[in-house]
């Protein structure tokens, strides 16, 4: 698996999969956000993303293709994306799901009251306007950031 950075130019792949996965897609081209491509023999098998800086980022679009789902993906791509991340300087990722708690808490995230988020998380788009209020606010800090297999 290899992981490309998204140009501007590269956007609208992106938006079609999130759109398709059913995930909010309307702040990509907003300052602050990173986005990549992870492919497998040329073809894209995921997108991941992070937003912000400093020592808090958000994880943000997190989307495996179809016929990619249910094979460990989503665990690799998150997994380079903490990597990352890290290697940023970051030390905690949070993130706001609906669906993908079971992935997330596997992997070391824990689930925290939307009320505990930093406040540069917690005014970002994602969680005052794009997520619905049932989304599960999670967090991991990255010091001993260990993905299972």
């Amino acid at each position: 698996m290899q992981m490309f950075k998204i140009e501007a130019s590269g956007l609208s792949q992106l938006r079609e999969a999130l759109s398709q996965a059913a995930l909010p897609f309307d702040d990509l081209s907003e300052p602050g956000r990173q986005f990549f491509r992870f492919e497998m023999d040329g073809k894209w098998i995921a997108y991941g993303g992070l937003e912000g800086c400093d020592q808090d980022m958000l994880l943000r679009s997190l989307v495996v293709s179809d016929s990619h789902r249910g094979k460990g993906l989503g665990k690799a791509v998150l997994s380079e994306l903490e990597r990352y991340a890290a290697f940023q300087g970051v030390l905690r990722l949070h993130l706001l799901t609906q669906s993908a708690t079971g992935l997330f808490t596997a992997n070391g995230y824990e689930i925290f009251d939307r009320g505990e988020a930093p406040v540069a998380i917690s005014q970002t788009l994602q969680f005052k306007h794009l997520c619905p209020a049932s989304a599960t606010y999670l967090r991991k800090s990255l010091g001993t950031a260990v993905v299972t297999e």
